[in-house]
């Protein structure tokens, strides 16, 4: 290789050296300006595979304007027609490095901050219709913090395997790291942006504990991120990056909201459930899913709701309430609406409202006081709400008839059991005009309290995503003993 390459960038030192391709630290001979330049490795032949992808790298990274890509500044050919590209010069520390100097990892905080600010990156480049594929610990630059602040600025470079979406499959393949996909392993060409919610997910747990096995405890809100996004199945992760983002940016204090692991998470797994999703809604990121139409709720779950929330409030915090949400007391007995609601039912926005309004009156304001409300629900109405279940209700009936009980409590989504085994079931809805977090958790909460009164030793439902906060559709995970 010269000296000189087409006649002004003058190497310097070595940066990177593969089998492949081989990137350099050079300087502009007219400007002084120091870049990166890379080029095919010695003995490589040109033309062929690896210098298509050399380019293909290029011109991915090339079609993504963004402060945390690294910038293509210029191409070209050698004097014996061999293609370099030239990227702009970074300086900082890549994450290998940086995990090598900190082995037990450096803390939620510090990488919640690093991986959003790769998060960022990558919506750019999803949003240019280009995926990433191959992430690893090489690809991720962290630069000194600007000033006194303690944001890291994340820089993604040499990303060889990134791939266009909207064109062929490349045919290369993709060497094995721990952060790589699954189905990548599995032959797939990776043309799902999901891999790379796979690949930040590994990321943020290296960092977090130097390790990628799972073994290593991590913050229940990190280990509920990362789980989600390092799920086998790409349809059980976070959908895009911008779900992800919700969920990671919790790790990270912001003004007016501490990190969320410095808060008491209730002990109750679905109280923790629904603790978490709420605070996910209120990241810099908010709640993505916007209405697609009214959306209505029965009127007698609405009905029995409000009873609880009377009982646990008593009279005086009611008027609060009733004072908080106008409407709530056209739904009541004697109003003179009853016939109406009857037949249209009532706006699931209303009944989010109402119910948290209880929650910010008399509960934490993180939504677990639903699972005191569906309890006393299901005591006083569970027969009136789900009469074509058999008696005495059996547990499997309940499952089973996910989709009964969903169309008892509102008219919008599809139902389904997604998987049922003796002791454990995945349920799921989909396709809601106007999905709610309050009305997820609610449906959450009464199937869990009928499943106790089948008579169940032990029942636990959980609701590990709602569609409100940007996820492909609800999940309720249910396990129970005999």
């Amino acid at each position: 290789m010269p000296r000189v390459v087409d006649g002004k960038f003058r190497l310097i030192e070595t940066l990177d050296g593969g089998t492949d391709t081989v990137r350099f630290l050079a300087e502009h001979t007219g400007i002084r300006r120091q870049v990166e330049l890379e080029t095919l490795a010695q003995g490589v032949p040109w033309p062929g595979p690896e210098a298509e992808r050399l380019l293909r790298e290029a011109r991915a990274m090339g079609s993504v304007s963004h402060a945390a890509i690294q910038s293509v500044v210029d191409s070209g050919t050698d004097p014996d027609g061999r293609p370099y590209v030239v990227y702009e010069a970074l300086r900082g520390v890549r994450v290998s490095e940086l995990l090598a100097q900190t082995p037990g990892g450096i803390g939620a905080v510090r990488a919640g901050r690093i991986v959003l600010g790769a998060l960022e990156a990558m919506r750019a480049m999803h949003r240019a219709g280009v995926v990433v594929r191959g992430l690893g610990p090489e690809n991720v630059v962290v630069l000194p913090p600007r000033d006194d602040d303690e944001d890291e600025p994340v820089k993604l470079r040499a990303l060889e395997r990134a791939a266009f979406l909207a064109e062929p499959a490349p045919r290369d393949e993709i060497p094995y790291t721990p952060w790589i996909a699954p189905e990548i392993r599995r032959g797939s060409a990776g043309l799902d942006p999901r891999v790379d919610i796979y690949s930040a997910g590994m990321m943020l747990r290296h960092l977090i504990t130097g390790r990628t096995q799972s073994i290593h405890p991590v913050p229940d809100t990190a280990r509920r991120a990362i789980e989600r996004a390092t799920a086998e199945d790409p349809d059980e992760r976070f959908p895009d990056v911008d779900v992800l983002m919700q969920a990671v940016s919790l790790l990270v204090p912001s003004e007016g909201r501490r990190p969320r692991d410095e808060m008491p998470t209730p002990q109750d797994p679905l109280a923790a459930d629904l603790h978490w999703l709420s605070m996910r809604r209120t990241t810099r990121h908010g709640q993505r899913t916007a209405p697609e139409g009214v959306a209505k709720i029965h009127l007698l779950p609405v009905l029995l709701t409000i009873e609880a929330i009377y009982r646990r409030l008593g009279e005086d915090a009611w008027s609060q309430l009733a004072t908080e949400v106008p409407g709530v007391d056209d739904l009541l007995p004697g109003s003179g609406n009853t016939e109406l609601h009857l037949a249209t039912g009532v706006k699931i926005a209303l009944f989010a409202q109402i119910v948290s309004a209880a929650d910010a009156i008399a509960g934490r304001g993180d939504l677990s006081m639903l699972t005191e409300i569906t309890e006393a629900v299901a005591h006083r109405g569970l027969r009136r709400l789900l009469p074509d279940l058999p008696s005495p209700m059996v547990v499997e009936a309940l499952i089973d008839g996910f989709p009964y009980v969903w169309s008892r409590i509102t008219r919008q989504g599809t139902a389904m059991v997604l998987e049922r085994d003796a002791r454990s079931a995945r349920l799921a809805v989909r396709d809601q005009a106007q999905p709610s977090l309050e009305l997820s958790g609610f449906v959450a909460g009464l199937l869990r309290a009928a499943i106790r009164q089948s008579g169940v030793r032990e029942c636990d439902v959980t609701l590990t995503s709602c569609e409100a906060l940007g996820d492909a559709h609800d999940v309720y995970r249910v396990e129970w003993k005999a």
